[in-house]
């Protein structure tokens, strides 16, 4: 926690960088709040989506836009540092918070599954369903699973601000 706190004093002490998490933070919220209530809306993200919204939705939704507007001035900072950023946990997080609502009840997932049973007969059957079912029951942990990404995208991010201070590029 002390690592994540010191290299947002660092980076967000220039105004740039406080602007844009501001900016991020306002962006990635709005989409959250219609996104994470797809499993109510048989899959759709739309401002109708807005009515279905529960204090637990609004939270995860607050937590994740927060996440991720603190974390992407982090990894713009270590770019323009000439360091390597930490990304992959970062889209994952993202990828699992955005998907796992549309997926639970849209029928994207049964057409998927459909058109690779159409290539592999073995896969077919109610599989897709099972996933969906599975999506639906487990919504909770997917979005804490999501966040926990998120969290751990920061924390590397910070960690490579706090004890790098070198260009990665440079040649000694």
């Amino acid at each position: 926690m002390k690592t994540i706190l010191k290299a947002l004093r660092t980076v967000l002490a220039n105004g740039y960088y406080l602007s844009l998490s501001f900016i991020l933070f306002v962006i990635f919220l709005f989409l959250y709040l219609i996104t994470l209530p797809a499993s109510y809306t048989g899959g759709y993200s739309s401002l109708e989506a807005l009515e279905y919204l529960n204090p637990t939705l609004i939270g995860f939704s607050i937590l994740m836009a927060l996440l991720v507007s603190l974390m992407m001035p982090l990894i713009i900072y270590l770019l323009k540092q000439g360091q390597t950023s930490s990304k992959a946990s970062a889209a994952s997080g993202l990828l699992v918070g955005f998907f796992a609502p549309m997926l639970c009840c849209s029928p994207l997932l049964p057409i998927s599954i459909g058109f690779i049973a159409s290539v592999l007969p073995t896969l077919g059957g109610s599989f897709g369903i099972k996933i969906q079912a599975f999506i639906a029951l487990h919504q909770f942990e997917l979005f804490t699973f999501a966040s926990l990404l998120l969290v751990f995208a920061l924390y590397q991010n910070a960690r490579k601000i706090v004890n790098g201070g070198y260009c990665k590029n440079q040649r000694i």
